[in-house]
């Protein structure tokens, strides 16, 4: 039997649209929470389905962007591996057991400095 053993915190990531149309990139969270990535802000949500919904059920918070991402053919998220996330344009997010932060290089979310965004991850 072979076992597969894994430090990625994303299990998985679609592209959605959420209520207003707006396309975004969802990613599946280890713990079954949902991490949405659009231009101009990040979210979390309790599931996949909830993300289409006008009234925001499964909304657990969000956090506004300073300035807007860019799109790769369409995509926002480039790259993940363990809670190292490689976004389009060069930024990157890190995801922790607590947060989720943005910086606008790999150098500074190596060094952890020049920290953009941060969102709690906790519900």
């Amino acid at each position: 039997m072979l076992l597969q053993n894994t430090s990625d915190l994303i299990t998985q990531v679609t592209r959605e649209s959420l209520a207003n149309g707006q396309a975004v990139d969802a990613a599946q969270l280890i713990n079954g929470t949902v991490l949405v990535i659009g231009a101009d802000a990040l979210a979390l949500y309790r599931t996949c389905e909830q993300i289409a919904d006008p009234l925001g059920n499964g909304l657990i918070r969000s956090v506004a962007l300073p300035q807007p991402l860019l799109a790769d053919d369409g995509r926002f998220l480039v790259e993940h591996k363990a809670g190292y996330v490689g976004l389009a344009g060069g930024r990157v997010l890190l995801i922790t057991l607590n947060d989720v932060q943005l910086f606008d290089s790999k150098n500074d979310a190596l060094r952890n400095q020049n920290e953009r965004v941060r969102m709690s991850l906790a519900f």
